[in-house]
């Protein structure tokens, strides 16, 4: 079976300023709901995001702050 490829250029195929059907739909009120809730989404994941890379850096400084005692201590019992 041959595939056919239908080229229409934007002037001829119609009004495409419109907003798609489910979208044209919703009132004010419910796009600014969701557009909220997709912020409040992102603004989420980047405060996870944060929390753990500053999770891993004080895990890291401690870790090496007990390497540095350990080694400290070693010099100390056989110094």
């Amino acid at each position: 079976m041959e595939a056919r490829i239908r080229i229409i250029k934007r002037a001829a195929g119609g009004d495409t300023s419109s907003l798609p059907a489910n979208e044209s739909e919703k009132t004010d009120r419910e796009r600014e709901r969701e557009m909220a809730k997709n912020v409040k989404g992102w603004v989420a994941e980047w405060e996870e995001r944060n929390r753990s890379l500053k999770n891993a850096a004080l895990l890291l400084v401690h870790s090496l702050d007990d390497r540095r005692r350990s080694s400290a201590v070693s010099v100390m019992v056989n110094g």
